[in-house]
This record gives structure tokens, C-alpha cells and sequence, in this order.
């Protein structure tokens, strides 16, 4: 697992979504989701298995 800590990811998250990402890719691109440890995150496979959290401190 990668971890990856970014000024907003939610624009992130809108862009590989615009680019088609998971469905080029064939991955499952996670939802954003708020966790309680105050990040706003989602996942994201990469074609050789490694699981990116993209993340943003709230």
C-alpha cells in the first residue's frame, strides 16, 4: 500500500474519474469518504495490485 497525501483530493479524485482511470485500467476506483481521523480519502488499485490511499488532512 502507497499512501498519498495531497492538497485536495477531491479534485483528484474528479480528474481520474474525467480521465476514465477504472475503466481503462479495469480497477475499482473508491469513493471519497471522510474518516475519523480527520482525512478525506479514497482508493485506488493500480494495474500491478499496489492500493493507493489518496488522502487530504482535514
Amino acid at each position: 500500500m502507497m499512501h498519498l497525501l495531497v492538497e485536495d483530493a477531491a479534485a483528484w479524485h474528479a480528474e481520474l474519474k474525467r480521465l476514465g482511470i477504472a475503466e481503462t485500467y479495469r480497477i475499482e476506483m473508491g469513493e471519497l469518504k471522510q474518516q475519523p481521523w480527520r482525512m478525506l480519502d479514497f482508493t485506488l488499485p493500480d494495474p500491478s495490485g499496489v492500493l493507493w490511499r489518496i488522502a487530504q488532512n482535514l
